[in-house]
């Protein structure tokens, strides 16, 4: 089958905008990783007296779904991209205060809410959303100078990086820190703001590594694998 710019169709429009290189790079990444999974986890699956492809299977069919999910998505106009994304982070955010209230406490932490026999985390659903959300915000803030554009993203930052704390949820929350510190900056908002932004976060990891015990724990191993368990960390490299 060939595509013509000429032909009206929502594929071939898709086919000639899509950025290829960045879809290469996703398809690259997650190749990637089924190979690494396809080295590192078979003595994983039968340690725990599981099928060798166990995991790898997994692996396979999630990526398949998300590869799927993410070719549906690119197909849709922005602007029900937006609809889309507004939808399922409210949704998300909603689970994500469910799971504070009634959620499964694993090692002092609760992310996890069952449902139906099935194991989700909402925040999972909720990070592609707050990252298209925000950069909508950003880039309205520059077509509607009126529009508290810029305030209404930070106001949505720290209500998603709140509830990340509260889980707790560190690492989570320093991720959507930094994607939002990113995005604040290639929206070229003020470079001093930024450099406050980026002070903060800095600020708020040191503070988290003296006073909360398993930051520090986690920080020192990944520095000195020696001082720990870095059973992950070892594996991967021999693989």
């Amino acid at each position: 089958m060939t595509l013509s710019r000429a032909e009206p169709s929502r594929l071939a429009e898709w086919w000639f905008t899509v950025d290829r290189v960045l879809l290469a790079t996703v398809l690259v990444i997650a190749g990637i990783g089924l190979l690494l999974s396809l080295a590192a986890s078979p003595a994983i699956a039968l340690k725990r007296e599981l099928s060798a492809f166990y995991f790898v299977e997994r692996h396979f069919l999630f990526a398949v779904a998300a590869l799927a999910t993410m070719f549906a998505v690119s197909l849709l106009p922005p602007a029900q991209v937006r609809r889309l994304a507004l939808v399922i982070l409210c949704v998300s955010v909603a689970l994500m205060v469910m799971v504070l209230l009634s959620g499964r406490e694993i090692n002092g932490a609760r992310r996890w809410l069952h449902i139906g026999g099935y194991t989700l985390q909402p925040s999972e659903f909720a990070k592609p959303a707050f990252v298209v959300l925000s950069a909508w915000l950003f880039a309205e803030a520059d077509r509607r100078p009126d529009m508290p554009a810029t305030s209404a993203a930070f106001c949505l930052y720290l209500l998603f990086a709140a509830l990340l704390v509260l889980q707790p949820d560190l690492g989570q929350t320093l991720l959507i820190s930094i994607v939002w510190c990113a995005l604040f900056f290639l929206a070229n908002r003020p470079l001093k703001w930024f450099s406050v932004l980026v002070a903060a976060l800095a600020g708020a990891l040191v503070a988290a590594y003296f006073a909360l015990g398993h930051v520090r724990w986690r920080i020192d191993r990944f520095l000195n694998p020696a001082l720990g368990d870095s059973f992950q960390t070892d594996r991967a490299l021999r693989s």
